[in-house]
């Protein structure tokens, strides 16, 4: 695993957790808020789990890890649906229905082989999964609830106010999206064509997610959240661009340099690296800050322009 995709996942991770208990300590009594929580544990659990198993090569650990990624995905389809149901305003008939069968398939994944049979590493350090004969049965619950999920998203009702329609319809693009790379990178690929490169894109498609989330909290107030994380949202965005371009100079520079011994030609990279870095940090910290800062300026706007018409 790549420093930048490393990067990636321990941000998506604390993003996840932070999230989950700064929404849910904003209103601890709101349905929304704890669905939301509970959303951001259990993606906070398959990305973790994720993360650790990709690091695993020996047996039993590696086959827990395994099934826990699975039992995770069990359980955030389900609240995915909720989430959205509650969103949207709507109510649910078959709460206590989901729970039960959400936690069926959550222990068959833990403590059976019916849905991940076993868990190997081959030479190159591809970590290849062995399918139960229950997972079909497996994806199909998960389906069945993105796509409840998409379905409510998509169809807000005509009574929904227009600032919750539009939530909705952002929350079901990030949905829509993530579940895609998700379903195609760990699911169509791995089980279909037994290629298992591309997992960890599917995971970090999470990030996504949470991007539409955080955005529609700040600008449309979900969560009705009121104050401005814009220290949150640049200095995320300035760790990941910081980590890119250190690691592509590194690279770029070890190969360019004249020197003869590579661990020379590694330091002389690092030290470069590190001196462009130190010069662009600034810069790169107000720029972000100006254009988040336009972008919520230019929503304000709007909607006085939209008081001043009404008025």
């Amino acid at each position: 695993m790549s420093l930048v995709v490393a990067s990636l996942y321990l941000l998506c991770l604390a993003f996840l957790f932070g999230s989950s208990l700064y929404v849910f300590s904003r209103d601890p009594f709101s349905r929304l808020n704890g669905i939301y929580a509970l959303l951001a544990l259990s993606l906070f659990a398959w990305v973790g789990s994720l993360f650790v198993y990709n690091a695993q090569t020996m047996n039993p650990i590696l086959l827990y890890w395994g099934r826990l990624n699975f039992a995770s995905v069990a359980l955030i389809a389900p609240i995915v649906y909720i989430f959205v149901a509650v969103l949207a305003k709507q109510e649910i008939k078959r709460l206590i229905w989901i729970w039960v069968e959400s936690g069926a398939f959550v222990l068959l994944s833990l403590f059976t082989g019916l849905i991940d049979q076993s868990e190997r590493v081959l030479a190159m350090g591809e970590h290849i999964t062995t399918y139960g004969w229950l997972f079909l049965l497996y994806l199909l619950h998960v389906l069945i609830f993105v796509g409840e999920a998409l379905w409510v998203a998509f169809r807000s009702p005509a009574k929904l106010p227009r600032e919750n329609s539009i939530q909705l319809k952002l929350v079901g693009v990030g949905v829509l999206v993530t579940a895609f790379v998700g379903i195609m990178a760990n699911v169509v690929l791995p089980y279909f064509f037994h290629d298992f490169r591309f997992i960890d894109a599917g995971t970090l498609s999470t990030i996504f997610f949470l991007a539409v989330v955080a955005y529609t909290s700040v600008v449309h107030h979900l969560f009705n959240i009121r104050v401005i994380i814009k220290t949150t949202l640049v200095f995320t965005a300035l760790i990941a661009l910081t980590l890119e371009f250190y690691q592509l100079a590194v690279d770029f520079l070890t190969h360019l340099l004249p020197l003869g011994d590579p661990a020379q030609r590694q330091v002389a990279a690092t030290t470069i690296a590190l001196i462009i870095n130190a010069f662009t940090h600034e810069p790169v910290r107000m720029w972000l800050e100006q254009l988040v800062d336009r972008l919520f300026v230019s929503r304000r706007q709007r909607h006085r322009l939209a008081r001043r018409k009404r008025s």
